[in-house]
């Protein structure tokens, strides 16, 4: 995942099923980032952050309530994974329904493409429809009508997660 990493450690494990923009949650993240140091300036910091999350694929506003909320609830504390806060929020998290139906379809033609299976699997593309907004998977669901000659690199650039680096 690429959001914005905060060097802070939750001190709750419980959030609430909320759901939050880019915007907000790039203004939350960052003043938690300049709360926690100084250094940060959090105007360029929210920036940044937008201008990442507008480069990729849109993220499920839940995805992002449940990130938000961790990292606004966070102690601030030096060496915590960044990452801490997504890994949460997407354990916390069930495919939709449209990410289920998704993922079988992902997986019955990836089937035809990769008799082994490695290349296209189920449990990526569920961890992918956690975090992923439908509109995302719609797009890469387009993919799954190509030849099997293109599949990977059309899924590659609408869900960049979804597959495993060669």
């Amino acid at each position: 995942m690429l959001l914005l990493g905060v060097a802070c450690s939750s001190s709750s494990e419980e959030y609430q099923s909320i759901t939050s923009t880019p915007v907000v949650y790039c203004q939350t993240a960052c003043a938690k980032a300049h709360a926690c140091n100084d250094a940060v300036d959090a105007a360029p910091c929210r920036a940044s952050c937008e201008m990442k999350l507008a480069a990729r694929p849109p993220l499920r506003p839940d995805f992002l309530g449940y990130v938000a909320g961790c990292v606004e609830s966070a102690t601030c504390a030096s060496g915590s994974v960044p990452t801490k806060c997504e890994n949460e929020a997407q354990a916390r998290l069930a495919p939709s329904d449209y990410g289920r139906r998704f993922c079988a379809t992902f997986v019955t033609v990836g089937a035809k493409c990769d008799a082994t299976g490695s290349k296209y699997p189920e449990a990526n593309c569920l961890e992918a429809a956690k975090t992923y907004d439908d509109s995302a998977l719609e797009s890469a669901n387009e993919c799954l009508s190509n030849s099997c000659s293109s599949l990977e690199t059309c899924l590659e650039g609408r869900i960049p997660e979804l597959m495993l680096p060669p």
